[in-house]
């Protein structure tokens, strides 16, 4: 920033003035030895003092970016290079021209002093208000930065307030991170909380279960252990009653046959009745005995029990009248074996364990019926051999056009018979030679059978009278 001529010349009286109050010596003699060390003492430093202090410091504090460049500017210019050119250019022209002041010029020059010197001590006092002054103009730039300053100021208190929005808006953000981190982690252990209890519910559920499964096993278990164990149970208790069977030599009291014919049989009478001496001690254990069936070469080999007003009686009830899963054979309630009906039918279980009627199901294939064509079944009247023409597979069923093979007892007439004979042969699924004619006596073993809902499966054995035993 320069100076023009008229400050230039106000600078230059100011410095003479002084110079002349100072000293006794005339004017012209300050002029021949001008001093450039005062100039420099009294603008020079002082101004650069000034300008560090009002200017540079505050600049520092506030924002650099905006004020530290200009006021290093304007620093140089107003201090100086303007000073040190102009000061020496003047100082060289008074020395070449010296000229004579008056006593008002002194003075002002004296006070000028006093006024530069309260800017040498203070380095920001009063300073001239003289339009076009260095000094003034000094003012006008300390102003101009001051004013610049606030403007800082308030640009820094804006960035503060700026930095301490961020600072709020960071603070929040951490919040939110901070609020989200935990509402993760609170989900994440409620997840985890859930899926415990969920895991925890499964357990439960599978330990449930395992205690069903154990519990349904070993009632399973027992029943099945209860079952075989019955049935084992019963199986001795026919063995015991196989035993009971006498050999008809060591009868004591004999009788003939009861139609009269002597067929060497011996009998015993037991309440009214007269009955095989071999049968004598099971028909005296228990009255409804009735006979004695037994297929060689199977597991069929039990007494036949008959109760003609309860005909299921012995369903599940062994011979002597216990509760038996197993059950004894037993003769359908019209069935009559003393005096044979044209059929006897006679009913069994067919156990899962291989006992009772089980073997039965057996007679479905060629090969097993030729090796097991007859049986017998000996009443408590006479011993008979049966021989089979026919075996089948059937269902129950209360409609017209079943088959209902039990209830085939006595038939009306030849015609009767004969087509009770040809269904039953027509229904075997392989072919039987032997037949029935009319006026042969039957016997109809019949058992259940899974192949259908109330599946039976039957075998029909005409009989044969045994010869004489010797």
């Amino acid at each position: 920033m320069g100076y023009n001529q008229d400050e230039i010349d106000e600078i230059l009286k100011r410095y003479m003035g002084d110079s002349a109050v100072s000293s006794d010596k005339p004017a012209t003699e300050k002029a021949d030895k001008p001093e450039e060390k005062p100039v420099e003492k009294v603008f020079k430093k002082p101004v650069e003092k000034a300008a560090e202090k009002v200017v540079e410091k505050p600049v520092e504090k506030t924002a650099e970016k905006v004020v530290e460049k200009p006021s290093e500017k304007v620093a140089e210019k107003s201090a100086d290079k303007p000073i040190e050119k102009s000061v020496d250019k003047q100082v060289e022209k008074a020395a070449d021209k010296p000229e004579e002041k008056n006593d008002a010029s002194v003075k002002a020059a004296s006070d000028n002093k006093l006024s530069v010197k309260g800017v040498n001590r203070s380095g920001s006092g009063v300073v001239s208000s003289a339009p076009g002054s260095m000094l003034a103009k000094s003012s006008k730039v300390k102003v101009s930065r001051v004013e610049l300053m606030k403007r800082q100021a308030d640009g820094g208190d804006s960035s503060s307030d700026k930095a301490d929005s961020d600072k709020s808006k960071a603070k929040q953000t951490k919040a939110k991170q901070i609020k989200s981190k935990n509402s993760k982690e609170k989900k994440a252990k409620s997840k985890k909380t859930k899926s415990k209890k969920t895991k925890s519910k499964k357990d439960l559920i599978l330990n449930i279960l395992l205690v069903v499964f154990i519990i349904t096993f070993l009632v399973s278990g027992g029943y099945l252990g209860l079952y075989y164990y019955n049935i084992h149970k019963a199986q001795q208790s026919f063995d015991s009653l196989k035993g009971m069977i006498k050999d008809e030599a060591e009868g004591a009291d004999t009788l003939s046959a009861t139609d009269g014919t002597d067929t060497g049989i011996k009998y015993v009478e037991i309440n009214g009745v007269m009955v095989q001496e071999k049968f004598a001690d099971l028909y005296t254990k228990n009255n409804d005995f009735i006979g004695w069936l037994t297929i060689p070469g199977t597991e069929i080999d039990y007494p036949v029990m008959h109760t003609p007003g309860d005909e299921e009686y012995y369903l599940h009830k062994d011979f002597n009248r216990e509760k038996s899963s197993s059950g004894t054979l037993f003769l359908a309630a019209k069935s009559d074996a003393i005096r044979p009906s044209d059929n006897v039918v006679i009913y069994g279980h067919n156990m899962k364990a291989g006992t009772m009627f089980h073997d039965l199901l057996k007679y479905e294939t060629q090969d097993y019926y030729s090796k097991h064509k007859t049986f017998r079944f000996d009443t408590i009247q006479g011993n008979y051999e049966y021989e089979v023409i026919a075996a089948f597979r059937t269902q129950i069923k209360n409609d017209d056009n079943t088959f209902k093979y039990y209830e085939f007892i006595n038939a009306a007439g030849k015609e009767a018979f004969d087509e009770y004979v040809s269904k039953v042969k027509s229904m075997t699924p392989f072919k039987i030679e032997e037949t029935a004619e009319y006026g042969d006596k039957l016997v109809t073993l019949s058992t259940c059978a899974y192949h259908a809902n109330e599946g039976r499966y039957v075998v029909v054995a005409k009989r044969k009278k045994v010869e004489k035993e010797k």
